[in-house]
């Protein structure tokens, strides 16, 4: 028998019962999380296949009722521990990397709600430094890829607070190395910035909801925004008939307003734009 772990939930909403919603919804983003360490370990993309399901699983030995409390193990089949990757897998190392991801995230998400951007020194042996302000910290690899790609699970289980759950907290005997409390909810939500200056766009609009009054656009290169694919909602009580035949259009200009937000991991990132105005 390998080594157990814990993962627990507390609070008011299971005083009384478990809503299976909670139950469900905390242990798929916590398994969620551990598979991202798995893949980033093997070096895969984040997309995790049911194939690969046979070969990396979370076993619950039991249950506890009161709060919600389970323990389990990290299962690996042994056919996929081949060197030199079974020096570098196993179920301490995974625990392990998952443990020193949450700690990055915080670090650079707790700098950010502050207004810090973290700056990155990338070392040659792929081993990195966070610098913050005077303070820096060192973290291998991985954990960089690790934190990034599952970030949106920790999101999603600290939003739990807002459903009643007051605490999260996950580890080995004794050892309470993941803990996420109310006071985190929003960590993982940095606030947005709309800049007050217009500025003029040539685009593709290639999704409009007329419901919402937003969409997708593509910005090719050439623009005063980097290329690529951004989400945009129609500023102010315009009429939305012009956007729905903007699709219509290999390319329309447009101006609008940009909203930014700070990105921990590379800088400040447009977020959203919200458009004043489009013409052929």
């Amino acid at each position: 028998m390998g080594a157990e772990y814990f993962f627990k939930i507390e609070g008011p909403i299971l005083e009384n019962n478990i809503p299976l919603h909670i139950a469900i919804d905390s242990l798929s983003n916590f398994q969620s999380i551990l598979d991202r360490t798995y893949l980033a370990l093997k070096g895969e993309k984040k997309k995790f296949s049911k194939k690969e399901r046979q070969f990396f699983q979370l076993r619950a030995t039991y249950f506890e009722k009161g709060s919600f409390l389970t323990y389990f193990e990290i299962f690996l089949a042994s056919t996929q521990l081949t060197l030199p990757f079974i020096t570098a897998l196993g179920p301490q190392n995974i625990w392990d990397y998952t443990r020193e991801s949450f700690n990055f995230l915080k670090i650079i998400f707790s700098a950010a709600q502050k207004g810090q951007q973290p700056q990155y020194d990338f070392h040659d042996n792929n081993d990195f430094t966070v610098h913050i302000g005077d303070n820096h910290f060192h973290f291998h690899g991985p954990v960089y890829q690790i934190g990034e790609n599952s970030l949106k699970h920790y999101r999603k289980l600290a939003h739990l607070a807002e459903q009643g759950v007051s605490l999260i907290t996950a580890g080995s005997k004794g050892s309470e190395d993941i803990e996420l409390s109310e006071k985190d909810k929003n960590l993982f939500d940095l606030p947005s910035e709309i800049d007050s200056n217009q500025i003029e766009l040539k685009c593709e609009i290639f999704d409009f909801n007329k419901f919402k009054n937003s969409g997708r656009l593509l910005v090719p290169e050439g623009q005063v925004l980097p290329p690529g694919e951004y989400n945009f909602s129609i500023y102010g009580d315009q009429d939305n008939v012009d956007y729905i035949y903007s699709m219509l259009r290999p390319q329309v200009t447009i101006t609008c307003l940009k909203e930014s937000r700070l990105n921990p991991f590379a800088g400040e990132a447009v977020f959203r734009l919200h458009i004043t105005g489009v013409t052929s």
